[in-house]
């Protein structure tokens, strides 16, 4: 009788789905190397959705042609750099060259843990012949299972790497294709995060509020994004014998069972410009707040002038060109901070 109240548990325990080795597809359906694409991706959007922006704004002929030719031909901004704009248009060459090498780093701490308890919580034995009274039998067996899996690593672009990040097919198609969804408010790991506004808002204060690092260094800017999602379920079950022949036998036996999964999902975006990728940030901004520039749509009267490798931090390493190592710096100052005080016994 007992291995068919063990046949239960067993039972109970795969319905709970456990898993020796927890990873973000278990739950959210979606694997390590898609979910950084889908966050590459967003990226690509976001920088694709500045760049016709920008051209928007701008009433000069051949702004208006590049910008109703990236919305006839989208593929085709995989095109878009500085010299998309003849020398003449050299204020613009300049504020494209500024963020066309700008470096963006993603830095995943993927936390997952698993929780599986089944105890049993009464056994009721019973002789039939002759009639005894039907007595419970306290049992301390049960199991406990716990799984538990981190998983850290680190991702960078710059914006020009992003735009040409769907010019070339693999395995029969697009880069991005099919890979941009929407926001999953279960698991927002798996959908959209939110990188469009940290590249936005990148933009907007490295050209209009002065953004710099500590004593004058170049822009940077993270932004530290943790989701956590736990979910649980629990069972009872109970299984009632029929009593055959007189000896002593289990008559009915009940037990508890529980599963919990958390998933603490983080991801550091960071974007940054180092100065050795582009120029300086000065001529810029005085050309941005130039009534000048509103003059003949074209230029500023006077053109503004133009002034690889592996970085191991305390938590992040990274590597690429120097904006994409100073956003990945930017990453491990921003994990750095996360200090835990244990107090001393």
């Amino acid at each position: 009788m007992f291995y068919r109240f063990a046949a239960l548990s067993f039972l109970v325990i795969g319905l709970s789905g456990c898993a020796i080795h927890p990873l973000p597809e278990n739950v959210t359906g979606v694997d390590t190397p898609d979910i950084v694409r889908q966050i590459r991706c967003e990226a690509r959007e976001a920088v694709i959705a500045e760049v016709k922006r920008w051209l928007a704004k701008k009433p000069d002929p051949i702004s208006q042609r590049l910008l109703a030719k990236y919305e006839a031909e989208p593929e085709s901004i995989s095109e878009f750099n500085p010299n998309v704009f003849p020398p003449a248009y050299s204020a613009e060459r300049i504020i494209v060259k500024l963020f066309y090498g700008a470096g963006v780093a993603y830095t995943f701490d993927l936390k997952m843990a698993e929780f599986n308890d089944i105890n049993p919580t009464s056994v009721n034995l019973l002789r039939p012949s002759p009639p005894q009274p039907k007595f419970t039998l306290g049992l301390g067996a049960g199991a406990l299972l716990d799984r538990s899996n981190e998983r850290k690593f680190t991702a960078t672009d710059t914006f020009g790497s992003l735009l040409k990040l769907n010019a070339a097919e693999r395995q029969g198609r697009r880069y991005c294709t099919g890979f941009i969804v929407t926001e999953n408010y279960v698991y927002p790991i798996a959908g959209k995060i939110g990188v469009a506004k940290v590249i936005h808002d990148f933009i907007n204060l490295t050209l209009f509020e002065s953004l710099s690092g500590d004593k004058g260094a170049p822009p940077a800017m993270t932004d530290d994004l943790t989701f956590t999602t736990t979910v649980s379920a629990s069972v009872n079950p109970a299984v009632l014998f029929t009593p055959l022949g007189t000896a002593l036998q289990v008559s009915d036996a009940a037990l508890t069972a529980s599963f919990k999964r958390s998933d603490v999902h983080e991801v550091v975006v960071g974007v940054a410009i180092d100065k050795s990728d582009a120029p300086d940030l000065a001529p810029v901004r005085s050309y941005l707040f130039s009534q000048r520039r509103f003059a003949n749509g074209l230029t500023p009267t006077r053109p503004a002038t133009v002034s690889g490798g592996l970085f191991i931090g305390n938590r992040v390493i990274g590597g690429g060109s120097a904006s994409e190592r100073l956003a990945v710096i930017a990453n491990d100052q921003a994990k750095s901070q996360q200090v835990t005080i244990v107090p001393s016994p």
